[in-house]
């Protein structure tokens, strides 16, 4: 089950083709398993919330997740003969990953499953 269909991420306002957006989503939506012990994957629908958590990651997960690291490694300073360029701080895969940690923790913050266990509830049920 994903937890953000592309008709739904297109009707929030999201920018990206299909085929980028499956990719992210799926990423995504495993940040959210990880966190949550796959409580979401239980439940008859992803809650609300769960939809804006993808939301949020997704431009995070696109332009710092580690794939895109990778892919296009982020410049954060140039130099040649004598000139120049550097700008603010480049968000790295680390802190991507703390900031996405951050996200979900905020946006799944009392959220409940539909046995009413916390989402992020981390010890015995």
């Amino acid at each position: 089950m994903v937890y953000l269909t592309y008709a739904e991420y297109t009707e929030l306002g999201g920018t990206l083709p299909q085929s980028d957006f499956t990719l992210l989503e799926f990423k995504c939506r495993k940040r959210i398993d990880k966190m949550t012990d796959c409580r979401v994957q239980r439940m008859a629908n992803a809650p609300e919330a769960v939809k804006l958590c993808i939301m949020s990651l997704i431009p995070i997960e696109s332009k710092a997740g580690v794939l895109a690291q990778i892919e296009n490694p982020t410049v954060t300073s140039y130099n040649t003969d004598g000139y120049s360029e550097s700008y603010g701080k480049a968000l790295g895969a680390d802190d991507a990953e703390n900031s996405m940690t951050r996200v979900i923790s905020t946006t799944l913050y009392g959220e409940l499953d539909d046995d009413g266990v916390p989402l992020l509830y981390r010890g015995v049920v």
